[in-house]
């Protein structure tokens, strides 16, 4: 999950470098990868693990977060003291405009390509994650609240495990997400018609391509659009972008995450 309630902005799996070795052409090992992979591409010259501060020349100046690597955590557990709101992972980002980054890390360097293909998208969910923290923290507090409330769930689902799917209202209207089985495949006709696209959002989900395991449920964000889709890959990433914005400006949503659809990460599915 997002390290939405967490001090230490340490996004998920074990801390340090990740178990999968480095590949720079590792976007061709499923079409899936297509959103991020213009971004991706800036590293496959590299032969190592890249710094994080290649991350930011990567980006260019004036990106609207810069990536900084992360601090180890310390052996020694510290006293309590009370939290400090501007030292949680998603006030970093809201606020000082610094994502914590750890270096030679999949799940971190993932994070960063979907920020480049994701920016508006990415910088309203970290802002909405910290005003919901915030908001729950009471002065003097120690710790955060034991349990997210379904908003914090629903916004670390999409953060980590959103799939995002752009289709034309007025030729392919899908069933009700309660029907799953219906709304899977009345998506994967759309898809296959080119009435929609499937965009992978979560970074969770772009890590676990990297290697074979087991099936992958990706939550959905339906994004119904007037007008037919752009046919650039380039438009529908921005088009994506733009729309899902919108959405988390919008009051409620994301707080039910149990009503959202589900759809596998199969290109069988979301692939042309």
């Amino acid at each position: 999950m997002s390290a939405a309630d967490r001090a230490a902005p340490c996004q998920g799996g074990a801390p340090g470098s990740s178990p999968v070795p480095w590949d720079p052409l590792f976007y061709e090992k499923s079409r899936l990868y297509w959103p991020i992979r213009p971004r991706a591409e800036v590293f496959a010259g590299c032969a190592a693990w890249p710094p994080v501060e290649d991350y930011n020349r990567a980006l260019g100046d004036g990106f609207p977060v810069r990536f900084a690597e992360q601090a180890p955590r310390p052996r020694r557990r510290r006293r309590r003291a009370p939290v400090d709101p501007a030292a949680l992972y998603d006030a970093r980002i809201h606020v000082e405009g610094r994502v914590p980054t750890r270096p030679s890390n999949w799940h971190d360097f993932l994070n960063m390509l979907v920020w480049a293909a994701f920016p508006r998208a990415k910088a309203e969910l970290h802002a909405r994650q910290h005003r919901a923290i915030a908001a729950r923290l009471e002065p003097g507090a120690e710790a955060l609240p034991p349990a997210r409330t379904r908003e914090l769930d629903g916004l670390a689902l999409l953060d980590e495990g959103g799939l995002l799917l752009l289709y034309d209202a007025r030729r392919a209207p899908l069933a009700d997400a309660s029907d799953l089985r219906r709304f899977a495949d009345e998506a994967r006709d759309a898809v296959q018609r080119g009435d929609a696209a499937a965009l992978v959002f979560g970074h969770a989900l772009y890590e676990s391509l990297l290697q074979r395991g087991p099936p992958v449920h990706a939550m959905v964000q339906p994004i119904p659009c007037e007008a037919p889709l752009p046919a650039a890959p380039d438009a529908l990433v921005a088009l994506a972008d733009a729309r899902l914005c919108e959405a988390l400006r919008s009051p409620g949503t994301f707080a039910h995450p149990e009503r959202s659809a589900r759809l596998p990460l199969d290109e069988r599915v979301l692939c042309r």
